[in-house]
């Protein structure tokens, strides 16, 4: 039994990035880096201070989540169900194109 599931929670290529734990692009790191040089280079520890409980708030944080109701389940389904009656379908072959395209360090 194949069972497809629509989320409309997320982009795909974000879920996929982030249950992987694939390593960020290039130009995010440098994001990253430049982020930490400015912060090395601080020296106000009222700053400092808020930057270190702003860090830990948002690591301590848990994701809200909620278990689907059975209505929701089924909806879900009846609406795979359109998308593939209708064509809304990709190949695994196109979905490995998109996926390539869109995460290119996947290659």
């Amino acid at each position: 039994m194949v069972l497809y599931l629509r989320c409309n929670c997320q982009p795909l290529t974000t879920m996929i990035a982030t249950s992987l734990k694939l390593e960020p692009s290039v130009p995010f790191l440098d994001f990253k880096t430049s982020i930490v040089e400015k912060i090395w280079r601080l020296d106000s520890l009222n700053l400092l201070s808020a930057i270190s409980d702003l860090l830990t708030k948002n690591s301590l944080r848990e994701p809200e989540l909620k278990p689907y109701t059975m209505d929701e389940i089924n909806q879900m389904i009846d609406e795979s169900l359109d998308d593939i009656r209708n064509g809304r379908v990709y190949t695994a072959e196109e979905f490995k194109k998109k996926m390539e395209e869109d995460i290119p360090w996947l290659k």
